[in-house]
């Protein structure tokens, strides 16, 4: 995180020292990125000419920030007034700006890097309407100040700008403050070229917001990077030892296979051919063959993988634990590291939707004096788990008399208002 003083000048130079801080830390975001598209560094791994070096990948990676993502915001937020009032101008808004599918990029840039981002901005219309835009993690950053409330400064997302020949010619700069949006041009070498326009804005706070995955800004797989290596490494041995059990040498002991060279090659390009040979008596011929123990590389194979689940919090769908007719309860507490994960998820998820439906809020009043309690809204996250109906159903009935019908409503996954 980036913090400085809250009385220093918010300029453009200012900026791009930043810029020039986070291209230099981008390393890490870089790697990260790489493992979930699948470039893992058993694709690295130098080739020995004597042996085979098939380098496979299997992509425990992509599968925790896919699984996470997809129980996490599979389901759209629901947004819900504690009072009861009309909050159909805010939903609206948020249907426009598809903050369903936005919602579901930022879980996702969160899995992989740790944080995401998002900016609000105004369409360049005669009749300006709101939009949500996710933004990837290596080309932005928010500053904050350095009090103990952190609040958010400025922000900055910046894209590298290409000539016809594919040769960077510099970067095109968003520098967003609490009041004002400025764009700017620099060079290759982060020196300010111009300015290209500085606007207003209404949304009263920094329009960049930053989403974190948990305390710690960590990604879903980062801990766990080191036994994708191992695992990666362990299955392509495997292929190289059946390869290499096809390659063995043949080995022949006690037989003259030819009196010169050219006959001794004429014989073995005769073995190879027909498959057969014949022996003198006392002769031998066996294959020599590299020993391995099948059934500890597989005991160690499934720890590895058990380790990645068990470290990333992430469950093997395909484990047998989860085969059978299990009931709902017994399926919750089956993913209950997976839910504990998941709620923390939600936890910071949350508070960058509150500030997201602040800014929200006080563009709406600023343009059309429409007050929106934001005060007022409740955040629902429905996580996409196997539900038992019938269970919920009989629970339902059973408390129709005692508890409110609104409240038992929620209870059911099939009612979404």
């Amino acid at each position: 995180m980036f913090r400085i003083s809250a009385e220093t000048q918010i300029t453009p130079q200012l900026a791009l020292r930043y810029i020039v801080k986070h291209v230099l830390a981008r390393e890490e975001q870089d790697r990260l990125y790489r493992y979930y598209i699948g470039e893992h560094a058993i694709l690295s791994r130098p080739k020995d000419k004597r042996a085979a070096n098939n380098r496979l990948v299997c992509n425990h990676a992509k599968y925790i920030t896919d699984c996470t993502t997809g129980y996490f915001m599979g389901s759209p937020v629901q947004y819900r007034s504690r009072s009861g009032k009309d909050i159909s101008s805010l939903k609206n808004i948020l249907h426009g700006c598809d903050s369903a599918t936005q919602d579901i990029d930022l879980a996702r840039n969160s899995s992989i890097f740790g944080r995401s981002y998002e900016m609000l901005y105004f369409t360049d219309e005669k009749k300006p309407s709101l939009r949500l835009a996710s933004i990837d993690p290596r080309q932005a950053f928010v500053v904050y100040d350095n009090t103990v409330e952190e609040k958010p400064l400025f922000g900055v997302y910046y894209i590298p700008q290409y000539s016809e020949n594919d040769v960077a010619v510099g970067y095109r700069c968003y520098l967003c403050t609490r009041s004002e949006m400025i764009e700017f041009i620099a060079t290759t070498g982060f020196a300010l070229e111009r300015i290209v326009s500085v606007s207003s804005h209404y949304f009263g706070d920094v329009p960049l917001i930053e989403y974190y995955n948990n305390g710690d800004c960590q990604g879903d797989f980062e801990q766990v990077t080191s036994l994708i290596d191992a695992y990666n490494l362990l299955q392509s041995d495997r292929i190289n030892d059946k390869e290499q059990f096809v390659d063995a040498i043949l080995l022949i002991k006690g037989q003259i296979l030819g009196d010169t060279a050219d006959e001794e090659s004429e014989t073995y390009r005769a073995i190879k051919e027909f498959g057969v040979m014949t022996m003198d008596d006392g002769g031998d011929a066996r294959w020599l063959t590299r020993q391995f123990d099948e059934s500890s590389v597989e005991l160690l194979r499934k720890s590895l993988e058990n380790d990645i689940h068990k470290f990333s919090g992430v469950p093997c769908m395909s484990d047998i634990n989860f085969s059978g007719n299990s009931s709902g309860i017994a399926i919750r507490y089956k993913l209950l590291a997976f839910e504990q994960l998941t709620k923390i998820k939600e936890r910071y998820f949350a508070e960058g939707l509150k500030l997201r439906v602040k800014m929200i809020a006080n563009a709406v009043f600023a343009m059309s004096a429409e007050l929106i309690d934001t005060d007022d809204i409740e955040l629902y996250f429905t996580h996409t788990l196997p539900e038992n109906e019938s269970e919920l159903a009989q629970t339902v009935n059973l408390l129709k008399d005692i508890v409110p019908r609104e409240q038992l409503m929620k209870l059911l996954p099939f009612v979404t208002e």
